[in-house]
């Protein structure tokens, strides 16, 4: 009897991060609503619809028909590192890969087809803005093909569809599929990031609030304010916002590195060796390992480097990335024939001609050094 009155108990429930924002520091400003952001004029729906319908006579089913259609009328579309909402980024035919994922979303919704998000790994872009590091990340949209009537009581494991993306599957790495909620966040904080840069606070800190109604418990937008709270001046907020991570396991390696700047600014050795062990544990992409090994080369542990960079270079053969940490590794050891070989791999793995100048120029410096 006493077993079976006992009732399950649920875990409490993680209060928002918003909760411990300092909101004296800043004043909220208008942002952009949901609705803003996917919004299509009535003109622009026509022409849409005008071609979709024209391609469905044809039997071309619907995913695909909103495929071709970005694929014919935004066939100039331009990478850009701007987030634009749906209607900027249709007439500027630009933007990057979050803008495209907002206008396949605006065309899908008019037409109801379904979608779904996948999150994926690209090389970090990094950029300095005075103590901000960015990095890049990327998202791709599938259009799911209409359910058979046939298939609806049977469970499928893929289902079919259309992929809307611009990045080859090579030099990407899957995280996992993310919805809607996600997509809108990512808006929102890549707008609140470029405010950050122009040192905006008030638009920056408006723009991450709006984000935390799509995705509340994400590692990412935690990290993101307390960056503009370190950037107020505010460290103590910071650190209880990263803290607030730590305790709920709302980890990222971007996150998990934030903080790692934040311990070495306040001059807490015993944080940052803690931080350090904490990167290792929630590492999942070939990126995340190569800055280990970057720290761990920082830190003469030249063995442990190269362990990680071999592995890495295993795994993944075709980047270029490891094979130059790995020329470095060897540089220090004084293994200068080693670094040359490494150097040599990665020019030919290079996808990029800004890589392949900087890699042939170590190279030509190395054996400068050797003659």
């Amino acid at each position: 009897m006493g077993c079976s009155s006992t009732q399950e108990q649920k875990p409490p429930a993680i209060p928002s991060p918003l909760t411990l924002a300092n909101t004296k520091l800043f004043t909220p400003v208008p942002v952009p609503s949901e609705n803003d952001i996917f919004s299509l004029p009535a003109s622009e729906k026509k022409t849409f619809l005008l071609h979709y319908n024209q391609y469905l006579e044809q039997d071309i089913r619907a995913d695909k028909a909103i495929y071709q259609y970005l694929e014919k009328y935004v066939s100039n579309f331009t990478y850009d590192g701007e987030t634009f909402t749906a209607i900027e980024t249709l007439r500027n035919k630009k933007g990057n890969c979050i803008s495209l994922a907002i206008l396949t979303q605006a065309l899908a919704k008019i037409v109801n087809v379904e979608t779904s998000f996948r999150e994926v790994s690209a090389y970090p872009i990094y950029k300095k803005e005075q103590d901000l590091l960015l990095v890049s990340s990327h998202f791709s949209t599938k259009l799911f093909a209409p359910e058979q009537e046939e298939n609806k009581n049977w469970i499928q494991a893929i289902r079919a569809g259309t992929v809307v993306d611009y990045f080859p599957e090579q030099s990407t790495f899957y995280l996992g599929n993310a919805k809607y909620p996600k997509l809108v966040a990512k808006f929102y904080v890549n707008l609140s990031t470029q405010a950050l840069i122009k040192e905006d606070l008030n638009l920056s800190y408006s723009l991450a609030r709006a984000a935390f109604q799509f995705t509340p418990h994400n590692p990412e937008l935690i990290n993101l304010l307390a960056i503009i709270h370190r950037r107020a001046g505010d460290t103590n907020t910071a650190k209880k916002l990263f803290e607030f991570a730590i305790q709920h396991n709302l980890l990222s390696s971007n996150l998990i590195a934030s903080y790692s700047f934040l311990a070495k600014t306040l001059n807490d050795p015993k944080l940052e060796h803690q931080l350090e062990e904490k990167l290792e544990q929630v590492a999942r992409t070939p990126f995340d390992y190569l800055t280990i090994a970057q720290k761990a080369t920082a830190k003469k542990q030249y063995r442990k480097s190269k362990k990680i960079l071999k592995n890495i270079i295993e795994h993944y053969p075709y980047l270029p990335e490891p094979y130059f940490e790995l020329a470095k590794v060897h540089y220090l050891q004084n293994h200068q024939d080693l670094a040359r070989d490494a150097l040599e791999h990665a020019i030919t793995k290079s996808d990029s001609q800004e890589k392949t100048g900087m890699y042939e120029a170590k190279l030509k410096s190395l054996e400068l050094t050797l003659h």
